[in-house]
This record gives C-alpha cells, structure tokens and sequence, in this order.
C-alpha cells in the first residue's frame, strides 16, 4: 500500500510558522527564563517562590515540546501534543497566579529602569501571552488530527492489520 502525502496547505503552514516564531518567545524564552532567573536566586526567596521558578522551567519546556510535536502530521504526535500542552498550560497559569499574587501582598516593585512598575504586572506581561501559542498548538494539533486524510489513514491501518495475510504459495 503506497501511502500518498498530501500537500499541507499554505493557511496551516503560516500557522505553524507563527506557532514556532510564538513559541520560541513566549513559553521557550520568556516562561523558561523567567523560572531560571527566580531558581538563579533561590535563596533569596524561600521554596515557595523557588517552587514556581521549578515549575516555570518544566512547563515552558513541555508547551515548547507540546508545539514542536504538534508540526509533525502523524497522528500520534498530534495527540501526543494536545496532551502535554492542556497540563502544561495548567501549571503555567496556576504558577503564574501564585507569583502575581505572592509579588502584590509583598509589594514586589522593579529595579533600574523598572523602578516604578510593579513586578506582579511585569511578570502577567511576559508570562501571560503563553495562551496564545497555547490555543494554536492545540488547534493545529487538533485540524490534523481530526482531519479526514489522518482519520482514513488511521481507518486503512486498522483494516490493514484485521485483514488476511496473502497466499504464500498458489493451489
């Protein structure tokens, strides 16, 4: 059975290009650098906050994984994707509200040039915008998976694997 690959039209390819240029800013740089920066001065800040620095890290590593998995057109790797980036997504909401919410009561303020913004809006700024390579990761994962060219695919291995194997020698 010869496997005939469609060409993926232009509307999902600038999709994808958007979802890897969105990525490589939002979770990849921005959620992930803002963890390493807060465990860099974990002993200034307690397990609490050291914790969320941790969870920053590991869930902008998996919605940056959750995005590469979702640019391949296998099924399994879509699937894959739209699994790892729902809890990912999670942690990186509830660690978000947990710092905003610890950086207001303690009355967090930034440094230098940042001397007059709070730094419970500078962490919402950066950390925020991760939904939208969210939502896209998890659209475009899903378009390919539901698609009707993966679901026949999907639908043609299953009978391929219930069908009789062929005759080895003619009567």
């Amino acid at each position: 059975m010869k496997k005939i690959h469609r060409k993926q039209k232009p509307i999902m390819t600038a999709a994808k290009l958007l979802l890897i240029m969105l990525t490589a800013v939002y979770p990849f740089f921005m959620t992930m650098m803002t963890g390493i920066g807060i465990l860099s001065k974990s002993e200034s800040y307690g397990s609490k906050i050291t914790f969320c620095g941790a969870a920053f890290v590991i869930s902008g590593a998996a919605m940056t994984t959750a995005a590469i998995l979702c640019l391949f057109r296998k099924s399994r790797t879509n699937l894959l994707s739209m699994i790892i980036a729902l809890p990912a997504f999670a942690v990186c909401m509830t660690t978000l509200h947990k710092l905003v919410s610890h950086a207001e009561s303690a009355g967090w303020m930034g440094h230098g040039m940042y001397s007059a913004i709070p730094v419970a809006d500078m962490y919402r700024q950066r950390i925020f915008p991760v939904i939208l390579p969210f939502l896209l990761t998890l659209t475009i994962a899903a378009i390919q998976y539901f698609s009707y060219s993966a679901a026949e695919e999907r639908r043609e291995k299953k009978c391929s694997k219930s069908a009789p194997a062929p005759k080895i020698i003619d009567s």
